[in-house]
């Protein structure tokens, strides 16, 4: 700003000191220094008004593209859930063909002639197993082997 040393205030001073008096000048300091205050405080404010400003509309143009990018993905989602309505629509339509031309589909299941350890089969389970086929063969194990985990 300004570039005043120490040899220009002196000279300020002792002018001062000439023209208002040893009486006025504390006052005149004071008055000097409080507008000085004041003047430097509004300039602090104005900086800080801008600064707040910027940093507002930067703000904005983030939250802009945020809202631009949600906006693309929610397009991106609702396409994919049409895309997924329509491969619904059509196993639909293909099912109800396949049952109106008479078309049975069968699902067949095998059963495993296979010996379970009785630790990994709950009670139910092996009870509803009663009911239906021969009881499995079961095999006690004392030791339970141990999963190892590979990372």
């Amino acid at each position: 700003m300004l570039d005043v040393g120490f040899s220009e205030l002196l000279v300020f001073g002792i002018i001062a000191l000439l023209v208002l008096g040893p009486d006025k000048l504390p006052e005149a300091a004071r008055f000097a220094a409080k507008w000085y205050s004041k003047f430097k405080r509004a300039i602090s404010s104005v900086q800080n008004d801008i600064d707040r400003e910027l940093r507002l509309s930067e703000f904005r143009e983030q939250m802009q593209q945020e809202m631009q990018k949600i906006q693309e993905l929610e397009q991106k989602m609702q396409a994919q859930m049409q895309e997924l309505q329509q491969q619904k629509i059509a196993v639909e339509q293909e099912s109800h063909l396949a049952i109106t031309d008479n078309k049975k589909i069968h699902t067949t299941y095998h059963k495993l002639d296979i010996t379970v350890p009785a630790i990994y089969m709950s009670k139910t389970w092996l009870d509803k197993q009663n009911c239906t086929v021969t009881r499995p063969q079961i095999v006690l194990v004392k030791e339970v082997p141990q999963l190892k985990v590979a990372v």
